[in-house]
């Protein structure tokens, strides 16, 4: 008598030669929606940054962003 286990496969997941079901190409891979930006700032810098944050009831990237919007504004780049 055989010890072995079988496993029991249902028949909508075994293939039949010649029935079997192409598989799609791959797609492309897909850039990251957003990525880290790290560099060091003064621990001044750093609250001051957070205070302004929270005082205008922004996230930290949400800040940056309109700060970089101004400076471009400001000097005509956008």
């Amino acid at each position: 008598m055989s010890s072995k286990k079988t496993a029991d496969l249902s028949p909508s997941l075994v293939a039949v030669k010649g029935q079997a079901t192409p598989v799609p190409p791959a797609s492309p891979p897909r850039l990251p929606a957003s990525a880290p930006l790290n560099f060091k700032v003064s621990v001044e810098f750093r609250r001051r940054f957070r205070q302004r944050a929270a005082g205008a009831d922004l996230k930290l990237n949400e800040l940056l962003r309109e700060a970089l919007d101004a400076w471009e504004q400001k000097r005509g780049l956008t």
